[in-house]
């Protein structure tokens, strides 16, 4: 299935169609970013560098032309500027909201593949130490994987049905092994993935290798989870800091100056100063939540 992407005007179909005149373009563009082809191919978006830069182009002039006429009106019929004004305001405006378009789009694919590397790495512990067992109980390697494809560990059990449905039409398990390692953008998924080729390369045992990865994962993740904790203090400080201090001192401050310093302060002015502390307040729990470790162990 096709990753959707959002901010897209068009669908997706109707781009490609629009776009393949403009994958000159999009090949001289896709130069400057080297990264992205290798990012779309960690994702599940199905188009290489050049196709994606040139529907990203499509819809970033669609969109430029939509806000072109929507902000002329805006300036011509609310602010009753005249047609040069109303002109230079809309172009300035929507040149601006399709350039910060576009660089959201090419940015997307990178976004994405870091995503989907945090949901790999949720729960491939447990898919392990899951395949740990049953290769204990004698289960070979390949029916492990074929078993946990077939469970419900999220992203890494997707990506073991696609290793088990290479294997089934004729691929060798190693070799399997080896792509899913090479597409993935998960570091751990790929180091697990490179001991497991590796094990079979030197006929070692399978059951002390996953021991030794289920280890070194764990720990990881121990180390992670402490860090984010002592971050988290200090995280708490600055959020106290600007949800209870400054708004406070602040509004004080305003009401002393409006009082007795005379300055003629609005309530328009009250008012922005209580929503942008509100805005940095959810700006800043986003950021907390952001750095917060996706882990289960």
């Amino acid at each position: 299935m096709t990753q959707k992407i959002p901010l897209m005007i068009l669908p997706l179909e109707v781009s490609k169609k629009l776009s393949k005149r403009f994958t000159g373009i999009g090949e001289l563009i896709s130069r400057g970013v080297p990264g992205l082809k290798y990012d779309l191919e960690k994702t599940d978006i199905k188009m290489d560098d050049k196709e994606y830069l040139s529907v990203s182009m499509i819809n970033c002039f669609f969109s430029l032309v939509l806000l072109f006429a929507f902000f002329f009106s805006l300036a011509y019929l609310i602010r009753q500027a005249g047609i040069h004004n109303s002109l230079l305001i809309s172009v300035s405006i929507s040149v601006i909201f399709s350039a910060i378009l576009f660089y959201l789009l090419v940015r997307y694919p990178s976004i994405l593949a870091r995503k989907k590397a945090d949901m790999l790495e949720k729960n491939l512990v447990f898919a392990l130490k899951d395949m740990l067992l049953q290769i204990g109980s004698g289960t070979s390697l390949y029916d492990s994987i074929d078993n946990i494809s077939r469970s419900d560990y999220g992203l890494i059990s997707k990506e073991f049905g696609k290793v088990s449905r290479q294997v089934s039409t004729g691929s060798p398990l190693d070799k399997s092994l080896e792509n899913a390692a090479v597409r993935s953008g998960s570091e751990h998924l790929r180091k697990t993935l490179w001991q497991l080729i590796n094990a079979i390369h030197a006929g070692s045992s399978i059951k002390s290798a996953l021991k030794t990865i289920i280890a070194n994962l764990t720990h990881e993740h121990k180390t992670k989870i402490k860090d984010y904790s002592k971050e988290l203090n200090m995280w708490s400080l600055i959020y106290m800091l600007f949800a209870v201090a400054i708004p406070t001192i602040g509004i004080t401050m305003m009401v002393i100056l409006s009082s007795f310093a005379g300055m003629n302060l609005s309530n328009a002015a009250f008012i922005a100063f209580v929503v942008c502390c509100f805005a940095l307040q959810i700006i800043m729990i986003g950021m907390i939540k952001k750095r917060r470790p996706v882990v289960n162990i």
